[in-house]
């Protein structure tokens, strides 16, 4: 999921940074451009079956409330998530720093 977090937001940049005089002439244009582009990264994390640190925040906390998971789950979900998560944000960063694109 750290990997199309960073897809979206580097999208977003590339295209909302490069509007040039479009962007002078409606000063809105490019923070418009830049908040229609970003959800990208939720949409790819949804259709690939991904899960965000915060969804498993809430949702493995309510379980463990609930009774139906112990703190031994909680730690290990969010351990598993937390680590995914960093590990596909920086092998994404890297991954752009090579191609030349940051």
């Amino acid at each position: 999921s750290g990997c199309y977090v960073g897809f979206g937001g580097l999208l977003s940049l590339s295209i909302a940074g490069n509007l040039g005089a479009a962007a002078s002439a409606a000063p809105g244009l490019q923070k418009m451009v830049f908040a229609a582009l970003f959800p990208v990264n939720l949409l790819l994390i949804l259709n690939s079956g991904g899960q965000l640190f915060t969804g498993n925040a809430a949702t493995v906390s309510m379980a463990v409330i609930e009774g139906k998971a112990t703190m031994s789950d909680l730690a290990k979900s969010w351990g598993v998530s937390i680590l995914g998560n960093i590990l596909g944000c920086f092998a994404f960063a890297c991954a752009a720093q090579y191609s030349g694109l940051l």
